[in-house]
């Protein structure tokens, strides 16, 4: 594709040609002459329009220049909206294999008049219409016709002397239609620019409002927006969408976030450095390695180190923490419910998003937003692995975490549905006041049908909570996960007590009364039958009990397993202070202990109760059962 780009040898010509003859620019400026002419126009108004921002941040983009880029090399002029002519040529870029564009033809053929509602200033915002051309878009006798494509949103649209006229953004059919809503590139240049945050010149206002057309009232509610592609790793979009929604069911305040757009088939992170190039891939990310999340488009323009996309919002809130990275596609995929651009690589991170507003995204090149790792080490027999997540949005750290464990569960097992394990797991944090703080837990799991989903619900919960507490703003820093799995359902129940007696264990029946020494020390041991389904191996947990030598009628001794309400967690209303819920996650009730309770009475009356709580080789699947017996000595007198 050819198209003009405003270099400074231009510009300096356009200047040199500028003093030789003021009448001449004049007569251009107020009656538009040619095409080429308003080009050099926009680029020499340029300087008294940045000029007139007197209150706009140093990151903020200049409010609607006539150059969409100034920067020496990338120059790149907005085409006004009024100058634009039905059945005017145009191209355009999208990347449709691999990283590098294709240019295609289009034609402009009209607008819709505040087709994009009010901006903040309360001025109207018009999408132009383009129809674009091309083999894959229309199809030919050997392929079907795609029509505009999810994830083709911000590819560039230039007039016929290469400047700006905005970003493909929006359809008006499911079906392969091949005209598409295109979003001003004025608008989007001023991305971010509220009233608050700029002052402009009456002067300046006067030339900003040249590139727009005239004011307008009609509105369409006709038109939609081309999805970016939701691509996922490690897990499909429904699986991340399930993990959320079923946090958000059991702790209370935690909402969430997912990355928009129509869900495809999952990508891989390869850490590739992909280019960020006008027409090429970029992907919006809120997560990345072993779980990942992140939306796909298309770029807009690059200025400097500012990257402008899609043309419409990604989740419409800037305030979330995303890393921006290049992509590489396999290819576009013809479907009736709408063609899309199928991804086949993300690669490493190029920056972080800066706005996400209604007319686009924008971003900066550099490092990438601070990020939260989120690693599993895992182990089944002499086999071990360790993946690891890179999360940059806070909110979707729970939902990272629950899916990495139990992605690690199918991967180490080979198995969708049964299975075994201990899972350890430490959660490092930040108080509101900068202290640091670390949260360690530690629980056993078994399924029969459902395994990989109930390995990380206590580790997702944990994170949830400490997040959504009402009592101070925490800050994840880290997360580690350990499991060691095993092979096969392994659960039991408690079946009874045994007493060792001259060698030889020997059952005791419930609420046996054995006859005892005062001060003598006795053999026990609990044993765990395997429950219907599991593994056929019975477990023995050997304890010992001691008659005190001040008991006036002896020892009672009670064995349970602990009530364990899968559906509850910690609620912070019935707590006081961030400490207090910190201790209360940290006293979770394992699937994996009995408690076992000794209670005697001394001669003096004195009433004694001590509980000791012990961890089980396998889950017991019987909470609340229990064994109590008795250790009786002569009454004392």
């Amino acid at each position: 594709m050819v198209f003009k780009i405003l270099r400074p040898d231009d510009l300096r010509a356009a200047q040199g040609e500028d003093a030789r003859n003021q009448g001449e620019e004049m007569a251009a400026r107020t009656f538009g002459g040619t095409r080429a002419t308003r080009t050099v126009v926009a680029a020499l108004a340029t300087a008294g329009l940045v000029g007139a921002l007197t209150a706009a941040p140093a990151s903020a983009a200049p409010a609607e220049p006539e150059l969409f880029c100034d920067v020496a090399g990338q120059e790149l002029a907005i085409s006004p909206i009024a100058d634009l002519q039905d059945g005017e040529q145009v191209t355009w870029l999208s990347t449709i294999k691999g990283t590098t564009p294709t240019s295609f033809t289009g034609e402009y053929i009209g607008k819709l008049d505040n087709g994009l509602g009010l901006d903040a200033d309360g001025n109207p915002r018009d999408l132009l219409l383009v129809r674009l051309d091309g083999d894959l878009v229309n199809g030919t006798s050997s392929s079907l016709a795609t029509g505009v494509w999810s994830g083709a949103s911000g590819s560039p649209v230039y007039d016929e002397d290469g400047a700006l006229v905005g970003a493909v953004a929006y359809g008006f059919s499911f079906l392969p239609d091949n005209v598409a809503g295109v979003t001003p590139a004025a608008y989007m240049r001023s991305m971010g620019q509220l009233p608050e945050a700029r002052t402009l010149a009456p002067s300046a206002r006067k030339q900003a409002a040249r590139m727009a057309d005239e004011p307008t009232t009609s509105s369409s509610s006709a038109i939609r927006r081309l999805e970016p592609v939701r691509v996922t790793t490690g897990a499909t979009a429904a699986e991340l969408d399930d993990a959320t929604r079923l946090i958000a069911s059991r702790v209370d305040g935690y909402r969430g976030v997912t990355a928009s757009g129509r869900a495809t088939a999952s990508a891989v992170t390869e850490g590739a450095d992909f280019p960020i190039v006008a027409g090429g891939n970029i992907a919006v990310s809120y997560a990345y390695g072993a779980v990942g999340e992140a939306s796909v488009g298309t770029v807009t323009a690059v200025c400097g180190d500012e990257v402008f996309a899609y043309g419409h919002p990604n989740n419409w809130n800037s305030d979330l923490s995303a890393s921006i990275h290049g992509a590489s596609a396999a290819r576009i995929v013809p479907d009736l419910t709408g063609s899309y651009k199928l991804i086949s690589a993300i690669g490493r991170v190029k920056g972080t998003l800066a706005d996400d507003r209604l007319v686009g995204i924008r971003g900066v090149l550099g490092d990438g937003p601070e990020v939260i790792r989120v690693q599993s080490t895992s182990r089944l027999g002499a086999k071990r692995s360790t993946v690891a997540s890179s999360v940059s949005e806070a909110e979707l750290i729970p939902a990272v975490a629950y899916t990495q464990a139990a992605n690690e569960a199918v991967r180490m097992l080979d198995n969708l549905q049964v299975g075994s394990a201990r899972v350890r797991w430490t959660i490092r944090f930040e108080r509101e006041d900068g202290t640091a703080g670390v949260l360690d837990n530690e629980n056993r799991y078994a399924d029969r049908y459902d395994f990989p989903s109930a390995v990380g619900m206590n580790i997702a919960d944990d994170i949830a909570i400490l997040q959504s507490n009402p009592f101070e703003a925490v800050k994840i820093t880290a997360v580690q996960i350990g499991t060691v799995f095993e092979e096969g359902y392994r659960a039991a129940r408690l079946a009874g007590i045994q007493m060792k007696k001259n060698g030889v264990w020997s059952s005791i029946a419930q609420d046996g009364k054995l006859t005892a020494t005062r001060g003598k020390t006795y053999a026990f041991r609990a044993v765990f039958a395997p429950i219907r389904g599991a593994e056929r191996v019975t477990r023995y947990l050997e304890f010992k009990a001691t008659v005190p030598r001040t008991a006036k009628r002896g020892l009672r001794v009670t064995v349970s397993v602990p009530t364990v309400d899968e559906e509850s967690t910690v609620d912070p209303e019935m707590l006081q202070s961030f400490d207090e819920l910190v201790a209360a996650l940290d006293a979770n009730t394992r699937s994996d202990v009995i408690e076992r309770t000794h209670v005697s009475t001394s001669t003096k009356g004195v009433r004694t109760s001590r509980t000791a709580t012990q961890s089980v080789p396998v889950v017991l699947a019987d909470p609340g059962s229990m064994v109590t017996f008795g250790l009786y000595v002569t009454p004392a007198r």
